[in-house]
């Protein structure tokens, strides 16, 4: 009663494109095209940093993360950063795009579950943290919102403030590929009140471009005892565009 109430005064309308979603309500909400479009196959991906990779690639070093140490095992993504994925990544910073950001949350637990028996499955999900400073100017921190959407998914137990930043760093998109992994390095700190020892850790972050930030601070999760991190992104960044990490 109170469900069908609320949405005779707020009709659900999909959270990206804003038109109206037939009842019972989707979950996630969004419309079957942008869903959809969101959820389109790129092709043969690198089965590490999650890259488009042309098909004599397939079975070879990526071109991309051949000469990348990585400190996560694998890195899962929804999509390139193009066309609806980038738009939405863009929106997601923003305070009034919650709504989507639990959208994508809900759409890359479809994908992450996709990947694994319910038995395999990693074992707690952690989101990148940014520094509290960048927090307050923002208002929101995406990757929060899209791990407490995964975690309730997938059933899985959810680590909010497990990691923290304990540096200002620059802003990574305004840096070369090579200043945005000494621009991280020791950002990171895990709580000592939280522990991970032999855990399968998924990382959560918006996007990846160059995998500083998610290998940093899967490396930071390596060191306080998680056995495995998989980093889990909405969008893979793989052409010019420098706002990802």
């Amino acid at each position: 009663m109170l469900d069908s109430a609320l949405d005779l005064l707020m009709p659900p309308v999909c959270t990206f494109c804003g038109c109206s979603l037939p009842r019972p309500t989707p979950q996630p909400l969004l419309c079957d095209p942008c869903r959809s479009a969101m959820l389109a196959p790129c092709g043969p991906i690198c089965p590490v940093c999650s890259a488009p990779v042309s098909e004599h690639e397939q079975g070879q070093d990526c071109i991309r993360c051949r000469n990348r140490n990585y400190q996560f095992q694998r890195a899962l993504a929804l999509g390139a950063y193009r066309d609806r994925l980038r738009e939405a990544v863009i929106r997601m910073k923003q305070r009034v795009a919650e709504p989507l950001t639990l959208a994508m949350g809900h759409l890359l637990a479809e994908r992450i579950r996709g990947e694994w028996r319910p038995d395999e499955l990693p074992e707690l999900v952690v989101p990148v943290s940014v520094h509290w400073w960048k927090r307050l100017r923002r208002g929101v921190n995406g990757p929060d919102l899209l791990a407490e959407a995964i975690a309730a998914d997938l059933g899985l137990p959810l680590g909010l403030g497990l990691l923290y930043s304990r540096k200002r760093t620059k802003k990574q998109g305004t840096l070369l590929p090579a200043e945005r992994f000494a621009n991280v390095r020791g950002a990171f700190a895990v709580r000592p009140r939280f522990d991970i020892a032999a855990a399968h850790v998924l990382l959560v972050d918006d996007i990846m471009t160059t995998g500083a930030t998610g290998s940093e601070a899967a490396k930071t999760l390596r060191k306080a005892g998680a056995a495995r991190v998989t980093l889990a992104v909405v969008a893979r960044g793989v052409g010019q565009d420098r706002r990802g990490s």
